[in-house]
Formats: structure tokens, sequence, C-alpha cells
């Protein structure tokens, strides 16, 4: 049997997590179901064609392995179980006895939340691990309504099965009345507690630094020596400070936009309100990018978002980043990021997040 290397790219992971996102957030929307429909509990889906079925006492699982060139692919769906309340302590409760015990993964490369749909909500980790001297992925796919999760994961050596993969995922129904019902009425009856609705990875200060104009600044005047820094600072009580500084060499003013407002996140969304916002023009001191005198403050149209987020590690540079997506670019960030690897998002990382953009 041939081993299959990927040594330097572990399975093509931004592949993979494009594939996981796309199947998580579409999955309940766009269905076909050109095999037959069958269920596991109450959890509907469509088993992949032709792969070898295997049940055991608490999972069912589908296999399907190349003889000619050693490709294979695993999924084992979970029984449903009982959510703790909470999709993030479900999904590290899963990580551990669901993947730690049984394949001993390094670190997470990936690891994302969102919507599945109105009721449910997913996480999902992506990791690298060795059986048998040869690299292979592992992926966790945690979904849960508050009432009650079900997990999945997927094992591969190869990127050629992310078709069955995708098709699987987008195969999911979680129709069952019941459930629907008991978590609908827990969340009309019983408001989750603001502490719980803070993510607490997302805390503390995230940087996003590019050489770009400020979108109340033509192009042509603010010129193409100079730079943006965007900075988001989380704090632990339910608000947040945006500080945004704007210096070019051919402009003659540092301009810097300050916001204050309050923040819920929870499985996957972050919604900002702010309640005051201002931009404010100084000098430069001596004429370099320093802060001289203010000479005018204006305030700023206030503009609620609810972004998508998640985290993604970058191998090249060896940085976790807050990824944020919107539907539409916002006027407090400005245009999307030229970087692919999320559509219509925002990237932003812990370095620099010292220095003092008010100085």
């Amino acid at each position: 049997m041939k081993a299959l290397g990927f040594q330097t790219n572990f399975l093509r992971t931004s592949l993979l997590r494009t594939t996981m996102i796309t199947t998580i957030f579409f999955g309940t929307i766009v269905r076909t179901f050109p095999q037959q429909a069958e269920k596991y509990g109450n959890v509907t889906f469509t088993a992949p064609k032709d792969w070898i079925r295997n049940t055991a006492a608490g999972y069912l699982a589908f296999t399907k392995v190349d003889q000619n060139s050693g490709e294979f692919a695993r999924i084992i769906l979970y029984q449903e179980e009982k959510s703790s309340g909470s999709l993030d302590v479900d999904f590290k409760e899963d990580w551990q006895s669901l993947v730690v015990k049984n394949y001993q993964p390094k670190e997470l490369t990936d690891f994302f939340k969102t919507s599945f749909n109105s009721s449910w909500n997913a996480i999902v980790g992506v990791a690298p691990y060795t059986y048998q001297n040869q690299n292979q992925a592992v992926v966790l796919v945690t979904i849960s309504n508050g009432e009650r999760k079900t997990s999945y994961v997927f094992l591969s050596n190869s990127t050629t099965y992310e078709k069955e993969l995708e098709a699987f995922g987008s195969s999911m129904d979680f129709s069952d009345p019941s459930i629907v019902a008991n978590a609908n009425k827990k969340e009309q009856s019983k408001p989750l507690p603001k502490e719980l609705m803070i993510d607490q990875q997302l805390l503390g200060k995230w940087n996003r630094s590019a050489s770009i104009s400020p979108l109340w600044v033509s192009p042509a005047h603010w010129g193409t020596s100079g730079y943006t820094t965007c900075r988001y600072n989380f704090l632990d009580n339910g608000t947040y400070e945006y500080t945004e500084r704007n210096f070019s060499n051919s402009f003659e003013s540092i301009i810097v936009v300050r916001e204050f407002g309050d923040y819920t996140a929870r499985d996957g969304l972050l919604t900002v309100n702010p309640k005051e916002s201002w931009v404010e023009k100084y000098t430069k001191k001596n004429g370099v990018d320093e802060l001289g005198a203010l000479e005018e403050r204006k305030s700023r149209a206030l503009e609620s978002t609810s972004y998508r987020y998640g985290f993604h590690f970058f191998e090249g540079i060896q940085l976790w980043n807050l990824v944020l997506q919107a539907d539409k670019p916002t006027a407090r960030d400005g245009s999307f990021s030229s970087n692919t690897a999320y559509s219509n998002a925002y990237y932003f990382d812990r370095r620099f997040t010292e220095s003092n953009l008010l100085k």
C-alpha cells in the first residue's frame, strides 16, 4: 500500500476548512438526496455511496479505502447526547474524549464557530496527527442547540474525499420537533446571563494593520506612503473599545477614530453595538508620526454590526488570527481583506497590541 506524505502542506488545511464551513453553514439550506436518507437517533442523513458501514456502541461509521493509492477516509457519527448548555463546553469535552483520547493530535490548526440554522450552532476543529508514520487529518464537528448535541469526526490522509464529506454534512437534518420546541422554550423562558455571552478566547486586544487610506479621505489626497492600524479591545464586562490610527507622509494630519460600546459573542456570532464614536484630526508633532494639537473632532454615525467569527492558525507566520466575516463591508472596518482564505473577511492578530495608538 502506497504511503501518502503530505509533508509540506497538511492536507491543504485551508481547503478542508473551506469545505467544512460551507458544509456547516449551508447544510440545512441546500439539500438534495440522490440516495436514500436514513436516521440515526434524531439525525437524518444520507450515507456516502459505496463506503463500508460499521455500527458499534455509541456510533455509526463509514470507511473508504483505495487499495491502489493507499488513500482512505472515515466518517464517524456519534449518538446524540444531552448538551451541557454551552457549545464551547460541548466541543472541548468532545475534543478530549473523541479526538485526543483516540488520536493524540497536534495542536489545532483551525477552529471555527458558525450557525447551522436558527436553532443549531456548530464548532469545527481541525488538527494533524500521525498514524503508522503517515501524516493525517482529524476534523471534529460538534453541533448543539443548547439542549442536545451531535458530533461527528472525519479522518483522512488525503483531500480526495472532500466532496463526500461535504455531501454528508449537507445531508444532515435536525428536525425532531420535540427537540426544537424544547430549545425554543428554553430560549424564551430563560435568557442566557450576560456573562455566558462572552467568548473567553475573544478577550483582549486584536490588531489589524494595512497600507490603506481612511474611508473619509480620497486615496489621491492620502498618498501611498502610510498605514492604518485598527484595534479592538474586548473586555470581560461585555464592553469593547475600538481605536484606529491613520498616518500618511503626504497628508498634513494624523486621523484617529475612537469608539466605545457593548458586545456579545456566542456560538460563532459577534455583535457590536457602539454607544459613542468620533473622528479626531491632529497635527503632526515636529512633522513626524506623533500626535500634536487636536485640530478637529466630529461625531461618527453609530453602526451596529454582527460578524461571523472564528480563529485560524496561519502556519507560515505561526500566528492565530481572529477572523471576522460580514455580509458587506462596514464603515468601521473598511474594505475586506485581499486574503481569500475566508470570504468577506477581516483578519486580526495580537502583534504590537501594546503600542500606544493615542500618542
